[in-house]
């Protein structure tokens, strides 16, 4: 019989060791709810209406900050959420590679299962 805790994602963050150009930073990734996955996607995807008809208008920025926000628990060194969104490029392009891509999310949308829990 199932318990309860085998509807909930895993409060355990994964450790992963990215190098980057900068060196090696030790970073903890926590999985995303079911709910933040929906908020994540939010983030990303806002519908505007311009002359009468609606419009998507994408935001990477509001997705990987709320993804960056969100899913790293601790770093080593040591980073503060303002300096996470704060990282050079060569270095947020080494991170993202273990974090939840909006293809990993708008995948689960459709019933699939996805690696993020």
């Amino acid at each position: 019989m199932a318990k309860a805790n085998d509807f909930l994602i895993s409060t355990n963050p994964s450790r992963h060791e990215v190098v980057t150009p900068a060196g090696t930073l030790i970073v903890h990734v926590k999985p995303l709810s079911w709910l933040q996955q929906q908020e994540a996607i939010s983030k990303f995807v806002d519908v505007v209406i311009t002359d009468g008809e609606p419009s998507p208008s994408i935001d990477f920025g509001g997705y990987w900050e709320y993804i960056l926000t969100n899913c790293i628990t601790e770093t080593e060194p040591h980073l503060t959420k303002n300096q996470l969104r704060a990282l050079s490029p060569e270095v947020g392009n080494e991170i993202v590679k273990i974090l939840p891509s909006l293809e990993d999310l708008t995948a689960g949308m459709d019933g699939e299962p996805t690696p993020l829990g």
